[in-house]
């Protein structure tokens, strides 16, 4: 969960700038694979130095932190977004929002108003009906649960939890940064964390219970729903990690609720499901996570580890290229900050030519085209395998790996367990049958 890993910074800066008008957002043209997207939300916050705007422009979506009155390197963040759009135009960036938890002592914080509410309308998730004991947040991260549902008490406006919040990170989030092309939300769960009395009518639900469910599940709708409202033309995206998680299903209020989300740790963290369910377990939330997202289906596919183990990389991006999500590399190292980058990302795959696949092609590997090469990976567990390729290819010529990216013309490859190669074709398809069921924002 991205969620513990930024919070808002200090309030000892001046108030954000009066509402800017909304825009609607640009068009937005799905690139070639492979799409790369991102999650920088973490300081330092040099989003203004020209240097860290051109390795941003190089991800197609990207996740940046924010807080009100931040001013990177002294000047807007909306000057940085647009900095960093001057260079990709096609660019879409996303400022982080969470409504799950909070601090309780306005002071010296950037959410002092948003604290202020809280606190006066007893928005908090509370153990008993007597509203005087908070819930500390699941994350351990010195904050109390909020109580984000509709089932809050109103406000003079008529406003409950999440009807407000909505409005306040619209108004202090979006509003002074019009070019952004959206809001993220984080832990946009399918269950809480977390007991407490979620209708506020003294019955404490354990997180297991489906009444609690239901609450959480209609706040994080209103959300979606209110935040469309709000800024129309907008993306709105979320994480998505839990979603169709242990082959669970989804609510059918979360079906095209979001545009796209992030999907985080599929690879590398010890709760990945990669590690204790295996590659098909992984894919099969990936497919059904991005099937349920609104175009343009925004689903970024996101794995942690060492920039240096190549192999693990190549694995991480070839399984996203099985679909049409966008491969987000994150070092375990430095967290969400930064923008590692890999010989990969430079291959110009073109569009998809076929379908995501529902099977192995040949001897356990997966194949998937693409008009300008091919995209193979070894799941977990298939053990080594020397693949025939049915014609003749040629190995990008990289830095990083160059044992493998040496630009050879191959006609087999021989893969590693738990690898993937990225291979071009000699000469690219000029007219691909156009493939059926293809997600909108396929390319």
């Amino acid at each position: 969960m991205l969620h513990n890993l930024f919070r808002k910074g200090p309030a000892a800066l001046a108030a954000t700038a009066a509402l800017a008008v909304c825009t609607a957002a640009q068009a937005f043209t799905p690139p070639a694979f492979p799409r790369i997207g991102g999650v920088q939300i973490a300081g330092p916050y040099d989003y203004s130095d020209g240097a860290y705007q051109s390795q941003l422009a190089k991800q197609s979506v990207m996740v940046l932190g924010y807080y009100p009155g931040m001013a990177p390197g002294g000047q807007s963040m909306d000057s940085a977004i647009q900095g960093i759009k001057a260079i990709n135009p096609n660019a879409l960036i996303f400022l982080y929002t969470d409504s799950d938890d909070l601090a309780t002592n306005p002071s010296g914080s950037a959410d002092a108003s948003l604290i202020n509410q809280v606190n006066s309308m007893k928005w908090w998730l509370y153990s008993s009906t007597r509203d005087a004991i908070t819930i500390p947040s699941f994350f351990n991260d010195g904050g109390q649960t909020i109580n984000n549902t509709p089932y809050t008490p109103k406000d003079a406006q008529g406003d409950d939890s999440i009807d407000y919040i909505t409005k306040w990170f619209v108004s202090n989030y979006y509003r002074p940064n019009p070019h952004a092309d959206g809001l993220y939300m984080d832990n946009v769960f399918t269950q809480p964390r977390v007991a407490g009395d979620w209708y506020r009518n003294g019955d404490v639900l354990q997180a297991t219970d489906p009444k609690a469910d239901a609450a959480l599940q209609a706040g994080y709708q209103r959300w979606f729903s209110l935040a469309r409202q709000l800024m129309p033309g907008k993306y709105q995206i979320g994480n998505v990690g839990t979603w169709y998680q242990d082959g669970s299903s989804l609510p059918s209020g979360y079906k095209d609720m979001v545009d796209g989300g992030i999907l985080e740790a599929l690879i590398g963290k010890s709760y990945s499901v990669e590690g204790y369910a295996g590659w098909q377990s992984m894919m099969s939330q990936y497919n059904a996570t991005l099937g349920a997202m609104n175009a343009p289906k925004l689903a970024i596919f996101n794995q942690w580890g060492s920039p240096s183990d190549y192999q693990s990389m190549r694995y991480g991006l070839a399984s996203c290229l099985m679909n049409d999500g966008y491969y987000s590399f994150t070092s375990s190292s430095q967290g969400y900050t930064g923008v590692v980058w890999f010989d990969e990302f430079n291959a110009n795959l073109g569009t998809a030519s076929s379908t995501p696949p529902t099977a192995a092609w040949q001897k356990g590997v997966w194949r998937r085209d693409f008009t300008n090469g091919i995209a193979l990976v070894n799941p977990k567990g298939n053990g080594m395998q020397t693949v025939q390729l049915g014609g003749t290819f040629v190995k990008i010529k990289g830095t990083q790996d160059p044992s493998v990216n040496n630009g050879q013309t191959v006609t087999s490859v021989t893969l590693q367990d738990r690898d993937g190669i990225i291979l071009l074709r000699q000469s690219p398809l000029q007219q691909p049958q156009a493939p059926t069921g293809l997600s909108v924002g396929s390319g």
